[in-house]
C-alpha cells in the first residue's frame, strides 16, 4: 500500500481483511497514505507501552514524545511520521499535538492504571481511541480545518471503537496486566482480576460486559450527513464495523475468553460499504 512504510509495519497495523484495512479502503486515494501513516503511528505507540521490559517501554514512549515534537517542527525521523508530514497538508502542524493525548493513554497502559468509574474510563478512551480518529478526520479535511461538531463526532466514534476493543480483548489485556473495565462495575458484581483471566466468562462478568456494550453503542451512532461528514468516511466505516462487532459479541453471549471474536469475511465488506454511503 505504501512504498515508504515497511510492509511488516503495514501488516501489523492494518493487515488485509482487518477492520482497519476496510477503513483505509474508503479513505480518498490521495489521502490514504496519510491515514495509513496515522494508524502505523498509533500502533507503534500502543505497542511501545506493551514492551516486556518496563524500561524499554518507557524509553520507546519517550522517543515518541520527542518524535511528535520533531513532527510539529517539521523534521521527523520515523518513516510513518515522514510520510504523514509529506501527505497531510496541514496549514498548522500544531494539530499533531493531538498525538500527545495518545501518548498519555499509553502512559496509562504502561502504568497498568485502572479506572474508578465510567467517566474515567471514557476519558481514557477519548485519548486512546478518540484522538487518532480526530487526527484522521483533520488529515482528510486539510488544508481546511474541521468544525467543532465534526471534531467532537470523530472523537466520540473513536471512544466507541476503543470500548469495543476493550470488550473483545478482555482476557488478553487482563493477562497483560491491564484492567480497563470500571472498577465500580466490577465491585458491584464482586469480580476480581482472576475472573477476567478465566477460560470461561463468569455470568456476572457477562453482565458487566453487557453494560459496557450498552454504553459503547450510542458512542458509535453515525450522525446524519452534513457539510463535513465526507471527512469522516474512514471513521464512519471503522465505527460501523466495531458496532457490528459488538452485536456479534453479544450474539455469542460475550464468550470473549475461548477465542478472539471477529466479524466474518462477508460481514466486513457489506458493513463497510453501507457505512461509507452515509458519509
Amino acid at each position: 500500500m505504501s512504498s515508504v512504510i515497511d510492509d511488516a509495519l503495514i501488516n501489523r497495523t492494518a493487515p488485509p481483511g482487518s477492520l482497519r484495512y476496510f477503513s483505509l479502503l474508503y479513505a480518498p486515494e490521495a489521502r490514504r497514505e496519510a491515514v495509513l501513516a496515522l494508524y502505523v503511528i498509533e500502533s507503534e505507540i500502543r505497542e511501545s507501552a506493551k514492551s516486556a521490559s518496563h524500561d524499554v517501554a518507557h524509553t520507546r514512549l519517550t522517543w515518541w514524545r520527542a518524535e511528535t515534537d520533531r513532527l510539529i517542527n517539521g523534521n521527523p525521523q520515523h518513516p510513518a511520521t515522514r510520510l504523514l508530514l509529506e501527505r497531510a497538508t496541514f496549514e498548522d502542524r500544531a494539530v499533531f499535538n493531538k498525538l500527545h493525548e495518545m501518548l498519555a493513554a499509553a502512559d496509562m497502559d504502561l502504568a497498568r492504571m485502572t479506572f474508578s468509574n465510567q467517566q474515567e474510563f471514557r476519558a481514557y478512551c477519548s485519548r486512546s481511541g478518540g484522538a487518532i480518529q480526530e487526527l484522521i478526520a483533520s488529515a482528510l479535511a486539510a488544508p481546511g480545518t474541521l468544525d467543532e461538531t465534526t471534531r467532537a463526532t470523530a472523537n466520540k466514534l473513536g471512544v466507541g471503537i476503543r470500548m469495543a476493543e476493550v470488550i473483545r480483548d478482555l482476557r488478553q489485556d487482563a493477562y497483560d496486566g491491564n484492567v480497563y473495565l470500571p472498577l465500580d462495575l466490577l465491585d458491584k458484581h464482586e469480580l476480581k482480576t482472576d475472573h477476567l483471566r478465566a477460560r470461561e466468562v463468569d455470568p456476572k462478568l457477562k453482565e458487566v460486559l453487557r453494560s459496557v456494550r450498552d454504553t459503547a453503542r450510542p458512542e458509535l451512532d453515525l450522525p446524519k450527513r452534513g457539510p463535513q461528514t465526507e471527512h469522516l468516511r474512514p471513521v464512519f466505516v471503522l465505527a460501523a464495523l466495531h458496532r457490528k462487532l459488538l452485536d456479534h459479541i453479544a450474539a455469542r453471549h460475550y464468550d470473549v475468553a475461548t477465542e478472539r471474536i471477529d466479524l466474518s469475511p462477508l460481514q466486513k465488506p457489506w458493513t463497510a460499504w453501507r457505512a461509507a454511503r452515509k458519509a
